[in-house]
């Protein structure tokens, strides 16, 4: 097959539901619906699966159970020798394990998210913002750092699921020289709207890519039910529909085309945002 048909290459955001704390079955699920996009799909050069993906974003009281260590956990083999046989890069959440927490430790989960290529682990994310509303504040520490590599020919940065509710962790990707930012989520009930409109002001605010796969299903703890997409440097939504998710092209020249005709949105002048705002003016 020749996988340079397209002249651009394509990113794919495959929502999926995988089954509570069945590591094994849902790596095989993820590896089906790859392969199957990857078939379809001759550019196809990045994968996003969704938050938590490798136990299912559910039950995270026992969430530590399935929790596993960045680079050397079975998910991390998986997927690498999966990259390797295709040849592109895949993104995917999972609970990682702290290297200094004991196996089965409750203790110290954070809800991570991978980034791999043929050549292994690219890139560890540590979900920054925890949802407040459930659980998760009292399961995960939160991470702290966000870094941008390159991978499949872009530079690339991952968020999770209720970072894009935040301007400025994407920000902070964009002015770390961020093209594409891959977003595994599980955005649930009932703030499915909310979901898209995040997703595409986050990629307008920074005038790059943004592509998010959410969790969909009927689960314990909520309702998934609203797909991701792929969202240009303009803000709209340019994927297609596929059986399992959709997948969008990528034009890496665009981000700098757009910032100049639509004007660079990344730079503030310097000092404006500690500048006094003037005195109010009381008028009787």
């Amino acid at each position: 097959m020749d996988r340079t048909r397209r002249r651009n290459p394509l990113v794919a955001t495959l929502d999926l539901s995988p089954r509570p704390g069945d590591v094994a079955g849902n790596l095989l699920l993820a590896e089906g619906a790859i392969t199957e996009v990857w078939r379809a799909e001759p550019s196809l050069r990045w994968v996003v699966l969704p938050e938590l993906f490798t136990s299912g974003y559910a039950d995270l009281g026992s969430v530590h159970r399935h929790a596993e260590d960045a680079e050397r956990g079975e998910s991390a083999r998986f997927f690498t020798s999966l990259t390797r046989r295709l040849g592109l890069c895949i993104a995917y959440g999972f609970p990682e394990k702290c290297r200094d927490s004991p196996s089965g430790s409750p203790g110290c989960v954070s809800d991570s998210a991978n980034l791999v290529g043929p050549d292994g682990i690219l890139l560890t994310y540590r979900k920054k913002h925890l949802v407040q509303t459930t659980a998760e504040h009292h399961v995960f520490v939160p991470g702290t750092e966000l870094s941008v590599v390159e991978a499949g020919g872009a530079r690339v940065a991952l968020v999770v699921c209720w970072d894009l509710g935040f301007p400025e962790v994407v920000r902070e990707a964009a002015l770390g020289g961020a093209d594409l930012i891959l977003a595994p989520a599980g955005w649930r009930n009932p703030w499915g709207p909310q979901y898209g409109l995040v997703c595409a002001a986050r990629a307008l605010d920074n005038a790059v890519y943004l592509a998010s796969a959410n969790q969909l299903g009927v689960y314990p703890e909520a309702n998934f039910d609203n797909p991701g997409g792929v969202y240009g440097p303009d803000g709209c939504c340019i994927s297609r529909s596929t059986d399992t998710g959709s997948v969008g092209e990528i034009d890496l020249g665009l981000p700098g085309r757009w910032r100049t005709s639509f004007g660079s949105t990344l730079h503030e002048p310097r000092g404006a945002w500690a500048a006094p705002r003037p005195p109010l003016e009381v008028y009787s």
